[in-house]
């Protein structure tokens, strides 16, 4: 019976001392979901209920952090009052220890699932500059010898030359005198 009081001592210490580790990764996380959080450029083309709910992921994410830093803390340094914790929950520090540390991590972890959840909005699919949806796009175009033209870019009927629609009018360059070809957004 008194080799099981020093094996569990030893076994509480440990855990204490992993959940303590667990402690400084936790504070690290939590930094980088508060940059994350106001790293945010202020004219987003996303939809406006891509952005909510982006926005609400990302305080999910910090409240799920800080719940796990509490957590994880109280089983790095418990805090006891008049009365042991044991005593007071009826379970003995280990399992109390334990249950603290697996709950702190399984907070921080779905922190950090939700802040990845949350960046996967700026992935959302941009509409082009001049892109109507219909596949055109307009083009600013030079020729070798100077000459510049802005229109919508359509197709060709022939395979050696550009069309460019511009004023109302077809263009039409060929491609082994076109010295540069760039979207712009409008003409």
């Amino acid at each position: 019976m008194s080799d099981s009081a020093p094996a569990a001592q030893d076994r509480l210490a440990e855990l204490r001392a992993s959940a303590k580790g667990w402690h400084g990764i936790q504070l690290a996380a939590l930094g980088f979901i508060g940059l994350c959080g106001v790293i945010q450029t202020g004219d987003s083309t996303n939809p406006w209920g891509l952005q909510v709910m982006s926005g609400i992921l990302v305080l999910v994410a910090l409240v799920l952090a800080c719940a796990g830093i509490y957590l994880v803390g109280r089983a790095a340094w418990p805090l006891y009052r008049g009365e042991s914790q044991a005593s007071a929950g009826g379970e003995a520090p280990i399992e109390l220890t334990s249950r603290q540390l697996t709950r702190g991590l399984v907070a921080t972890f779905l922190s950090i699932a939700a802040l990845a959840l949350a960046s996967a909005a700026s992935w959302w699919p941009q509409e082009q500059a001049g892109a109507a949806g219909d596949g055109t796009a307009d083009v600013q175009l030079q020729t070798n010898d100077g000459r510049t033209a802005c229109g919508e870019l359509t197709e060709s009927p022939h395979s050696t030359m550009l069309r460019v629609i511009a004023d109302d009018e077809p263009l039409d360059v060929a491609l082994n005198t076109l010295a540069s070809l760039s979207p712009v957004g409008s003409c």
